[in-house]
């Protein structure tokens, strides 16, 4: 559906602006230069596998490395294409006896029709900034298209503070005010980095939307809200959802956000 594009549990990759990691430059030549004799190698070696490697073929392919690096980065982009597809279908294969369990009415709340006949699962985390950007067209696309019914289902990224909006929306679900809960936390929060998830914050929020707040506070830790949280995350955990948001539809997976249109073809 698009390029994994999503927030992980584990983020190694530094901050736009800021330090590089010196040593990739490093271990990328000693890749390409183990490449480089491996390969001279396995083309130089004759039937009887006892003349060593040709000196001159290796310093062609060196040359020609060198003269045309872009070979280097065409090669390493289809390797990393290659293992994304391959965890997306390993993803794909542990979903699969799930399916029926996360789209049985029930399992998590639901945004667009509930009696949608298009089911699609969401995890989601309301500090998730890319969630943030896949929740607009995850609306539109519901608004669009009334066969299409979304479930909701948590998965922790940024910890105490994702998992106390987790289970405020979860509770609000209890009193039939889930889809205007999950709306407003995302207008709240979606970042972070920034807007904490304060009481004061939430009691704004179930004014807004017309929650009784100090129900939904104790629902946060009732037997109801902490079923559908943990089995969830069980359901998370067996998948091995790595990162949000995550769809899963009838037939495939797709880890990351992707514009609308790309989408709502995916919602099949």
């Amino acid at each position: 559906m698009a390029p994994d594009i999503r927030c992980r549990k584990q983020v190694s990759t530094p901050p736009i602006g800021g330090h590089a990691n010196k040593g990739v430059p490093i271990l990328i030549k000693n890749l390409v230069l183990a490449a480089v004799a491996a390969a001279s190698a396995l083309v130089a070696m004759p039937a009887s596998a006892q003349q060593a490697e040709d000196p001159a073929f290796t310093a062609k392919l060196r040359a020609s490395l060198t003269a045309h690096p872009e070979i280097i980065q065409e090669v390493m982009q289809a390797a990393q294409a290659k293992q994304q597809a391959d965890q997306t279908t390993a993803l794909n294969e542990k979903a699969g006896p799930l399916r029926s369990q996360m789209f049985a009415k029930g399992w998590g709340p639901v945004i667009g029709n509930p009696n949608g006949t298009v089911p699609v699962v969401e995890f989601i985390d309301y500090a998730c900034p890319i969630c943030k950007t896949a929740h607009n067209a995850i609306d539109n696309i519901v608004k669009k298209r009334p066969e299409v019914r979304v479930i909701i289902a948590m998965r922790l990224i940024f910890g105490a503070e994702s998992e106390k909006l987790a289970r405020f929306a979860l509770a609000s679900d209890l009193q039939g005010k889930f889809p205007a809960t999950h709306h407003a936390l995302y207008e709240a929060f979606g970042n972070h980095h920034e807007t904490k998830p304060t009481d004061e914050a939430l009691k704004a929020i179930a004014a807004k939307v017309g929650l009784n707040y100090d129900q939904a506070v104790k629902d946060m830790r009732g037997p109801k809200v902490n079923a559908t949280f943990e089995n969830q995350t069980k359901v998370a955990n067996e998948i091995g959802v790595s990162g949000t948001p995550f769809f899963i539809t009838r037939d495939a997976v797709y880890p990351g956000a992707a514009p609308e249109e790309i989408m709502s073809q995916a919602f099949r």
